[in-house]
């Protein structure tokens, strides 16, 4: 009999036992499930959070830079406006440079002939030169001494250098006071040139 009744609660036993499990486990795995769930929705709101901090600051990073573009480009509208008007302010000094070049000119130049000694000469015409006619002049232009000033510069060395070259019978002139009678029809000294033509004979003194 009681064994009969071992055997009865026995089976009853292990009928409950799956049931027992069942009910030991399943709040178990909820509570384990909560518990992934709460850590989980933490990490999501640190992360949330580290993120949102993170907008914020690329945010006033962004506004920042915004900022400077701005003046930066003011400055360059700025720069700009400085650059036009020194271009500008560069034309018109170019302008006013060219006009005095222009007065300059035209106070200075020379007439295109003039007449000395009852002869009409060009400018430059360096046959002015007591001494020098229209071989002598050709040599010295292919010298390279084609003005009045070209001549002046020219020491009496380098001249008698250039008439020796064109041949002998240029060897009997004497240009010592070449230079010094073309200085003076540069300077359109013709009172000077005169008298001191007037005292040369043949270009010599």
């Amino acid at each position: 009999m009681f064994f009969s009744y071992i055997l009865l609660h026995n089976s009853t036993f292990q009928q409950d036992l799956p049931v027992g499990l069942m009910l030991c486990i399943i709040p178990f795995l909820l509570g384990w499930l909560f518990s992934y769930i709460y850590h989980k929705v933490s990490a999501l709101k640190t992360e949330n959070e580290a993120l949102t901090t993170r907008v914020t600051s690329l945010t006033a990073e962004t506004t920042d830079l915004r900022l400077k573009l701005s003046q930066a480009e003011a400055e360059i509208e700025a720069l700009k406006g400085q650059h036009r008007k020194a271009k500008d302010d560069l034309m018109m000094c170019e302008s006013e440079r060219n006009a005095l070049r222009e007065q300059v000119a035209s106070k200075g130049s020379k007439p295109a002939t003039i007449t000395f000694a009852g002869k009409k000469f060009k400018t430059d015409d360096l046959q002015i030169v007591e001494g020098i006619g229209p071989k002598i002049a050709e040599l010295l232009h292919k010298a390279g001494i084609k003005t009045w000033l070209q001549l002046s510069e020219a020491s009496p060395d380098k001249i008698k250098d250039i008439l020796e070259g064109g041949g002998s019978q240029f060897n009997i002139h004497d240009p010592s006071t070449w230079p010094a009678q073309a200085a003076l029809a540069d300077q359109s000294n013709w009172d000077a040139l005169k008298k001191l033509q007037d005292e040369l004979s043949g270009g010599k003194v």
